[in-house]
């Protein structure tokens, strides 16, 4: 556990997030974060965009982490995996872009819109989820804990699942849709590829996910996939 940053947090919180304490936080965040943070994003994004989106991140990380913090603690690592995850996420989304208008000389002069909570593509995941019967803000509750990592292995975001109480099916289907496996890409990767969501959530492998996912398969182990069902977080919430 690194007992610095969960130190300047927790002054932060107490203080109402007063200035002088806010201020010893950002500029640790920007020695621990943004100045690592990885040449090929900031090159793909911008230094200065690249930059200031690790801020943001990694400021309303914190001020979730004071209020939720994870059992294992809190540590510069633990903020910088997540800051990247997501930078990286905006990263590839300007890439395939790129890909698709090359010819496009310069980005039109408007506001950008802001990018949603979780990402563009764990958002997509999270609106399937909501089509397949779980609410949204259940959703993104599933979907953020089971991408709190590191390790992102399917075993480990399945023990992360299942320590918030989600059920071995569910965390599955959950671990499968955002891991994959070596002969079956997540729908996360997929996305992250540039596949269109329509033909990404029709694919048979991944609705049988998503049904084990929101609770409708209770003998889900990989690809197996049942008929029963049963009332799932999203009824109970």
């Amino acid at each position: 556990m690194d007992d610095e940053l969960e130190v300047l947090i927790s002054a932060a919180a107490r203080s109402a997030w007063a200035e002088e304490p806010s201020v010893e936080l950002i500029e640790a965040i920007e020695q621990h974060i943004v100045v690592p943070l990885p040449h090929w994003m900031k090159t793909v994004l911008g230094r200065d965009e690249a930059a200031q989106l690790a801020r943001v991140i990694a400021w309303r990380k914190c001020q979730v982490l004071a209020v939720n913090p994870p059992r294992g603690g809190v540590s510069w690592g633990y903020l910088a995996n997540h800051v990247r995850w997501r930078v990286k996420d905006a990263a590839l989304t300007e890439l395939r872009h790129r890909q698709r208008f090359p010819l496009t000389p310069a980005a039109p002069d408007s506001e950008l819109p802001e990018l949603p909570t979780l990402g563009l593509h764990l958002e997509q995941i999270v609106a399937e989820l909501e089509r397949h019967g779980i609410s949204s803000a259940i959703g993104r509750q599933l979907v953020r804990t089971a991408a709190d990592g590191p390790p992102f292995y399917r075993a480990a975001i399945i023990s992360r699942l299942r320590g918030i109480g989600v059920t071995r099916s569910r965390a599955e289907g959950l671990a499968w849709l955002l891991r994959g496996g070596a002969a079956r890409p997540s729908a996360l990767a997929r996305l992250a590829a540039g596949q269109a969501p329509e033909q990404v959530f029709a694919d048979p492998a991944v609705r049988n996910w998503l049904k084990a996912a929101t609770g409708r398969d209770l003998l889900f182990f990989g690809q197996r996939t049942s008929e029963n069902r049963w009332n799932d977080l999203a009824r109970s919430a």
